[in-house]
C-alpha cells in the first residue's frame, strides 16, 4: 500500500480535484464559434473530458492506494435508477443514435450528457471535502459574474463577442435569455450567504454580483421569473430568521429588497421605457406542452420517444390550428418546461425519476436545516457550512421551480447537478472505508471497473473527438454554401458525412447539396450535352438521390428527411421517369410523421400539376388534376394564407375550368402579395376567358427550410 504522502497519489489528488473545479468554472461561460451549436455541443465536449479526466484520476488513486471511500447516502440508488431509465429510453427511442450522442437532437437530454452529469455529481458528493465545496461555490459564482457581466452588455446591444452568431441581445453564454434569467435568480441567494461568509475584498466580488443579478433580472423581466425571485426571497428569509443566531441579521435586508423589487414587478407589470427592450422568447404554452405530451404517452407511457425526440412529438401531435398561426413552418424541439419534456421524452418513469432527484436532496437539505442547532452554535466551521447549505438550498429549490416553468439547457442541468452534489455532500458526511486486499474479491472488482471505465472513456473520448471533427467539417461547408463557394462547401459536407456516417443530418444536407451541383451544371450545360458532361450529371442525380436515402434509412423518424428527399425526386420529375410516384411516396412517408404540415400537402399537390403539363393523355391529366385539387386544397384548409399553395391550387381551378374559383383564388393572392405584378395579367386572362399557364407558370419544388439549397427552378433536361 502506498503512503496518502507519496506523489503518486497526490497527483491523482489534485487531478481529480481541479478537473472539477475548472468544470465549473469554464461550464457557464464556454463556447466556441466553429461549430454550428456553439455553446451546448461545445458545452457537453468539455464536460466530457474534464469528468473522465477527474474518474480516471480518482480510480488510479484507489488502485494505488488499495483503498476507496464512499459516503452512505440513498441519493446514489436514486443517481443510479435515473441512468437506468435513461438507458433503457435510449435503447427504445426512436432514434437512439441522437438520443445517446445528443446531435442532431439536443445535447443537453443526451444519455452521453446525463452520464458525465451523474459522474460529475458523485465525484463532487464523494471527492470534494465540505471545504473544497466551499471553493467550488466561489468558483460557479466568479464564473456566474462573467457570464452576468456578457449577458448585461448583450442585453444593451454592446457586443463585445467578435462573432457573427453573438450580434443579438438574445445570445449569452448561458443560453437564452429565459435561461439568463432563471440562472441568474437562482444564484442570488448563493452570492447572499457567500458575501455573509467571505471577508476582506472578496467581499467586493459577491457585492457586484448581487447588482449585476438585479440589473439582468430588470432588464429580462419575465414575470415567471419574478415569481422564482419572490418564492426565493421569501424563502430566504425564513431560513434566515431560523438561522438568525448564526450570523448577523441585517445580512437579510439583501433578499428582502430583492423580495419587494419582485413583487413591485409582478403586481404592477411594471416596463422602465428608457432600457432596452428584448423581443420574448416563442415559447410553447403549458397547454400546448401537456397535450403533446399526453397523447406521446398514449403510445409510449413507460419511456416515451426517447431523449432529445420532443421534436418528432411536435410533429405527429400539434393541433391543426396551429397550421393557422404565422409560426406553422416552425418544428418546436422542446416542450414548454423540462418537466414536461421529460414526461414527453422519458414517459413516465423518467419523470418519475426527475422529480425524484430533485426532491431527495431538498427533503435532506430541509432535514439538515432544521438539526442540530445546538451543535451549529459551538461549532464555527459547521455554522459556515450551516450558513452556505441554505443558499444552495434556496438555490437548488429556484431551479427546481424553473424547471416547471421553463426549458433546461447544458448550463442550467450542469448547475442543478452542482447544487444537489454539493447539498449531498454537505448533509452526508459518514463514509464507508473498503480495502483492496490482494487476490480479494473487492481488489478484483475495482480492477474491472477501472478497466472498463478506461476502455468506454477512452472510446468515448476518441469518437466524440471525431463527431467534433465532423462537425467542424460541417459547420465549414454551411458557411462555404453561404459565401458562395460551392465546391468548397460540398468537400467539407463530405468530410463531415465521411467522418460521421451515423448523422443523418449530414446526408440530408449531402443531398441537398448534390442537387445544387446538379443545377449548376445543367445552367452550364449546351442543348447537346458532352459524355463527360452527361457523366457528371447522371453522378450528381445518383449521389442526391442516395444521400437521401441514407438520410431516411439512418432516421426514418425524422420528417425532414422524408420531405427534404421528396423534394429532390420532385426536382427531378422530367429528368428521372419514377421521379413523380417516389417524390409522392417521400411526402406520404413524411405527412405520416407531420400530419398537419400545410407545406406536405401543397408540394404533393405540385407534383401531380407538374406531370399535369408533361402529361399527354387526356384521362390521365383529369385524374392528377383531382388529385392536385384535393391536397392543394387540403393545404390551403390547414393555412387559408399559404400563398404557394394558393397559388399552385388557383392553377388547378383554370385547368379545371372552374373559373371563378380560379379568380377568387387568384384575388385573394393579389391581397396577400400586392407587388407581384403578375397577378393582375393572371387575373385578366380569367376575367376575358383566356388560358393562364402562359402568364401562371406552375410553381417549381419549394425546399424544405434550413437546407443549405435554395434553388429557384426544378431540374430541366438540357
Amino acid at each position: 500500500m502506498v503512503k496518502e504522502s507519496s506523489l503518486a497519489l497526490k497527483i491523482c489528488d489534485w487531478m481529480a480535484k481541479y478537473s472539477i473545479y475548472i468544470a465549473i468554472f469554464l461550464m457557464p461561460i464556454f463556447f466556441l464559434p466553429w461549430t454550428t451549436d456553439v455553446l451546448d455541443f461545445n458545452k457537453q465536449a468539455l464536460l466530457l473530458l474534464l469528468v473522465f479526466v477527474s474518474l480516471f484520476a480518482s480510480l488510479i488513486k484507489i488502485l494505488v492506494s488499495g483503498k476507496f471511500e464512499v459516503k452512505k447516502n440513498p441519493m446514489n440508488i436514486v443517481a443510479g435508477v435515473l441512468f437506468l431509465i435513461y438507458l433503457l429510453a435510449t435503447v427504445f427511442s426512436s432514434y437512439r443514435y441522437g438520443s445517446f450522442w445528443g446531435m442532431p437532437l439536443q445535447a443537453s437530454e443526451s444519455l452521453l450528457t446525463l452520464s458525465c452529469l451523474l459522474i460529475f455529481y458523485f465525484l463532487v458528493s464523494n471527492v470534494l471535502s465540505k471545504k473544497d465545496i466551499f471553493i467550488s461555490t466561489i468558483i460557479l459564482s466568479f464564473s456566474a459574474i462573467i457570464a452576468e457581466i456578457v449577458g448585461v452588455l448583450q442585453l444593451f446591444g454592446l457586443f463585445i463577442i467578435p462573432f457573427d452568431f453573438a450580434k443579438t441581445a438574445a445570445f449569452n453564454t448561458f443560453g437564452s435569455v429565459g435561461s439568463l434569467g432563471f440562472l441568474t435568480a437562482a444564484l442570488f441567494p448563493l452570492a447572499t450567504v457567500l458575501l455573509i461568509l467571505v471577508k476582506k475584498w472578496w467581499r467586493a466580488l459577491f457585492v457586484a454580483q448581487i447588482i449585476l443579478s438585479a440589473l439582468i433580472l430588470i432588464l429580462v423581466n419575465y414575470p415567471i421569473i419574478w415569481w422564482v425571485v419572490i418564492i426565493g426571497s421569501a424563502l430566504t428569509l425564513i431560513l434566515g430568521i431560523m438561522k438568525s443566531d448564526l450570523f448577523n441579521g441585517r445580512w437579510m435586508a439583501l433578499p428582502m429588497f430583492f423580495l419587494a423589487i419582485a413583487l413591485f414587478f409582478v403586481l404592477l407589470n411594471l416596463q422602465i421605457s428608457w432600457l432596452p427592450h428584448n423581443a420574448n422568447e416563442i415559447l410553447l404554452s403549458q397547454k400546448t406542452g401537456f397535450d403533446i405530451g399526453m397523447q406521446t404517452l398514449k403510445t409510449k407511457p413507460i419511456f416515451g420517444s426517447g431523449p432529445g425526440t420532443f421534436a418528432y412529438d411536435f410533429s405527429k401531435f400539434k393541433d391543426p390550428n396551429f397550421s393557422k398561426s404565422s409560426l406553422w413552418n416552425i418544428t418546436f424541439n422542446k416542450s414548454s418546461s423540462e418537466v414536461l419534456n421529460t414526461l414527453t421524452t422519458m414517459g413516465v418513469l423518467g419523470f418519475l425519476a426527475l422529480l425524484t432527484f430533485m426532491i431527495f436532496p431538498i427533503f435532506y437539505g430541509i432535514k439538515s436545516l432544521v438539526a442540530k442547532k445546538d451543535v451549529l452554535i459551538k461549532d464555527k466551521e459547521n455554522q459556515i457550512y450551516s450558513i452556505l447549505l441554505m443558499g444552495l438550498f434556496v438555490a437548488l429549490i429556484e431551479l427546481s421551480i424553473a424547471y416547471f416553468l421553463y426549458n433546461g439547457n447544458m448550463a442550467m442541468n450542469f448547475v442543478l447537478f452542482f447544487l444537489i452534489a454539493s447539498i449531498i455532500g454537505l448533509v452526508f458526511e459518514s463514509k464507508k472505508k473498503y480495502m483492496l486486499k490482494p487476490s480479494s474479491f473487492i481488489t478484483l472488482a475495482a480492477t474491472l471497473v477501472f478497466t472498463l471505465v478506461f476502455i468506454f472513456g477512452v472510446g468515448l473520448l476518441i469518437l466524440d473527438g471525431q463527431r467534433y471533427a465532423a462537425e467542424i467539417n460541417y459547420y465549414e461547408g454551411l458557411a462555404a454554401y453561404q459565401a458562395k463557394n460551392q465546391a468548397a462547401g460540398l468537400q467539407k459536407l463530405e468530410a463531415a458525412a465521411s467522418l460521421n456516417p451515423d448523422s443523418d443530418l449530414y446526408f440530408r444536407q449531402l443531398s441537398q447539396a448534390y442537387l445544387l451541383g446538379l443545377q449548376d451544371e445543367l445552367k452550364n450545360t449546351q442543348t447537346t450535352p458532352t459524355d463527360e458532361q452527361k457523366t457528371r450529371i447522371q453522378t450528381l442525380i445518383s449521389n442526391s438521390i442516395n444521400a437521401g436515402k441514407i438520410a431516411t434509412d439512418i432516421n426514418p423518424q425524422d420528417v425532414s428527411n422524408w420531405s427534404s428527399r421528396g423534394f429532390v425526386y420532385q426536382s427531378l420529375l422530367g429528368v428521372s421517369n419514377d421521379a413523380s410516384t417516389l417524390a409522392i411516396s417521400s411526402y406520404d412517408s413524411a405527412l405520416k410523421l407531420d400530419p398537419n404540415n400545410p407545406y406536405l400537402y401543397a408540394q404533393e399537390g405540385n407534383v401531380y400539376l407538374a406531370e399535369v403539363i408533361q402529361s399527354l393523355d387526356q384521362s390521365d391529366k383529369s385524374d392528377l388534376l383531382s388529385k392536385a385539387q384535393t391536397q392543394l386544397e387540403k393545404a390551403t384548409s390547414l393555412n387559408k394564407d399559404y400563398l404557394d399553395a394558393l397559388y399552385s391550387l388557383g392553377i388547378v381551378y383554370s385547368l379545371l375550368g372552374q373559373n371563378d374559383k380560379a379568380i377568387s383564388v387568384f384575388t385573394t393572392v393579389q391581397q396577400l402579395n400586392p407587388k407581384n405584378t403578375n397577378i393582375p395579367k393572371i387575373l385578366d386572362n380569367l376575367k376575358s376567358g383566356k388560358p393562364i399557364v402562359q402568364v401562371a407558370t406552375p410553381p417549381a419544388a419549394t425546399p424544405p427550410g434550413g437546407e443549405v439549397t435554395n434553388p429557384t427552378s426544378s431540374v430541366k433536361t438540357p
